[in-house]
């Protein structure tokens, strides 16, 4: 009986060594991820545009575009008049 408990103490404090390092590794890691998760979101927020940014200048193009297509249609008429003539 001695033998199969001496085997198991052994069994159980070599599993230990194993979880007890690997669970404190990961706890580690997942701490690291979340500290560079909030820089991130930190940097995303200092750095890119907003929603209303992307939107204005959208809308701006979009003007642009049409004032141009208008100015090109304009162009392509006075050159059909110009050959009829």
């Amino acid at each position: 009986m001695t033998d199969w408990l001496s085997v198991l103490i052994g069994f159980i404090a070599l599993l230990l060594t194993i979880v007890v390092p690997l669970v404190a590794y990961l706890n580690n890691v997942a701490h690291t991820t979340r500290a560079e998760l909030s820089n991130h979101k930190t940097h995303v927020a200092e750095t890119y545009a907003t929603k209303n940014d992307v939107k204005e200048v959208g809308d701006r193009m979009e003007r642009q575009m049409a004032k141009e297509f208008d100015n090109l249609k304009q162009f392509l008429i006075n050159r059909r008049e110009r050959e009829t003539l």
